[in-house]
């Protein structure tokens, strides 16, 4: 059975940097994963290229091709809400890891605000 996992927008900014945090980001990719990304990712990640001069399209376009894009749902903007209030996230992370949660995933991401919540795995 392949591992469920959802990736955060950080740990897709490791993937393409080729970073030491990125090769555990590729072993999911290598191993044909179930990979979710909550479609507020792709902002955060386009705004980052954008910010910095780089092209983006190319890797939004990898993400969409090799994840499932999760939409934010009335449902996952409830959770969201819960989670932001029980840990003090901000509203964007709260938001993902709530996608995450929906999925019964392992939550991937470089920002260790999140290393207290369940199903993290820091890169």
């Amino acid at each position: 059975m392949n591992t469920t996992v959802t990736f955060d927008s950080s740990a897709w900014i490791e993937y393409f940097a080729g970073t030491s945090k990125g090769k555990n980001v590729k072993k999911y990719i290598d191993e044909n994963a179930n990979i979710f990304t909550p479609s507020i990712c792709l902002m955060e990640i386009k705004n980052k290229y954008m910010r910095e001069g780089h092209k983006y399209q190319e890797r939004i376009e990898f993400i969409c091709n090799i994840s499932s894009i999760v939409d934010i749902t009335k449902e996952i903007a409830i959770i969201g809400a819960d989670i932001k209030k029980k840990f003090g996230l901000y509203a964007v992370d709260a938001i993902i890891y709530a996608a995450s949660q929906m999925n019964k995933s392992i939550f991937l991401t470089g920002d260790h605000h999140f290393e207290k919540l369940k199903n993290v795995e820091i890169i």
